[in-house]
């Protein structure tokens, strides 16, 4: 049980999701959207700067507002610098419109809880109508018998459900203001109305974020969501705000100490599976997050307002390849790549230390250090040939 979770913490939350992934490429699939998602991973692969493909996963955040204050996230911490809003159903329309002929799937939430929009239900609606998958995290702590019945209504295909703990006392320590029994009830009641329903939809996958508190209570929280029915139990690693300054006082606080992380240095306290991957960042050419204000931002773990790469009101027309293969898109895919792109500018992805930039992209100090340990590699190897 262990070394399954510890397996699980060491991966990149992304990959865990991959069953997910596939499932919206199978179901909401087209020759027209098979061959962009071809096309995208081929330059991702090839590590281009400028791209043809079109991303093929969208974040709609419907709200950034939340009930709860949970105190590693900027919503809950209130830094999120960004002015807190709702989307409306005429801006969630036209912003999805444009991406709907490449679209696999559409992300209903970011930074808050999603049900405090009053259109949810119709967002999630039009986005099935139009063949786009729909996923929606929620920490279910508001939902009543109404707001169950509008997701299975809806059409909402995949739920996550955001509990970190297996009883009130280890699940309040982080879900500030949350309410541990009332939130399993509405998981159950959500199993219940489902397969009554003949159990189409939603998936329910319960999210358990695994902290120094809550590591002693995987087993118990398996058992709970076995008893319930709910369809998977996913654990994942602790992250801090991109932006926070005491990292390491938060890592203290926070890590868990049973279960080991991929990395752990000095350099890089927010390891986890989620520091110094050996690839070109996934967000850049496959999915593209537009907050509630319209704000476009690189990656879902982004939210301060003045990193934004762009805005939707800026291109009335939709343009996604405009958008796609702007200066600021263009700027942080260089990072990737040996390849000079004239005019670079810094971007809020310069500072990023969860995929590994190119060598020759990182400040010198970095640089000698990469270049020493590329060498060190090759004369380990190279003993190894010659002891064979």
């Amino acid at each position: 049980m262990q070394s399954n979770i510890t397996k699980m913490l060491q991966t990149i939350p992304q990959y865990t999701r991959m069953g997910r992934h596939g499932r919206a490429v199978l179901e909401h699939g087209t020759i027209r959207k098979w061959a962009n998602l071809a096309l995208t991973e081929a330059e991702r692969k090839l590590r281009r700067i400028k791209v043809s493909g079109k991303p093929y996963i969208l974040f709609l955040d419907p709200c950034n507002v939340c009930n709860l204050r949970c105190p590693l996230c900027p919503t809950g911490m209130k830094d999120l610098g960004r002015k807190q809003s709702m989307m409306s159903l005429e801006c969630f329309k036209r912003y999805l419109d444009p991406h709907v002929p490449y679209l696999f799937e559409v992300n209903c939430h970011n930074w808050g809880e999603s049900l405090i929009n009053e259109n949810i239900f119709d967002m999630i609606a039009y986005a099935q109508s139009r063949n786009v998958g729909t996923n929606m995290s929620s920490n279910l702590v508001i939902a009543s018998d109404h707001h169950l019945d509008g997701l299975i209504d809806a059409g909402l295909e995949h739920l996550t459900v955001s509990i970190d703990g297996a009883d009130a006392e280890s699940y309040r320590k982080y879900r500030v203001r949350g309410d541990f029994d009332r939130v399993i009830n509405n998981m159950a009641r959500l199993v219940e109305k489902r397969e009554a329903r003949g159990g189409r939809g939603p998936y329910i996958e319960w999210q358990y974020i695994v902290m120094r508190h809550n590591e002693d209570k995987v087993e118990q929280a398996e058992k709970i969501a076995k008893e319930i029915g709910i369809d998977r139990i996913r654990f994942i690693p602790v992250g801090l705000p991109y932006e926070v300054k005491n990292r390491s006082a938060l890592a203290e606080e926070w890590f868990p100490r049973k279960f080991k992380g991929r990395t752990e240095t000095e350099e890089t306290p927010q390891t986890f599976g989620q520091a110094d991957r050996p690839a070109p960042c996934y967000y850049l050419y496959r999915s593209m997050v537009v907050n509630t204000d319209g704000g476009i931002s690189p990656c879902c773990i982004v939210y301060k307002d003045k990193r934004d790469f762009d805005h939707m009101e800026n291109h009335p027309d939709g343009n996604i390849e405009q958008i796609w293969n702007n200066e600021m898109y263009q700027s942080a895919r260089a990072l990737y790549t040996s390849k000079e792109w004239v005019g670079r500018k810094r971007t809020v992805c310069d500072h990023c230390d969860i995929f590994q930039r190119h060598t020759s992209k990182l400040p010198e100090n970095m640089r000698k250090v990469k270049m020493a340990q590329k060498e060190q590699e090759k004369t380990v190897t190279a003993d190894s040939v010659a002891g064979q």
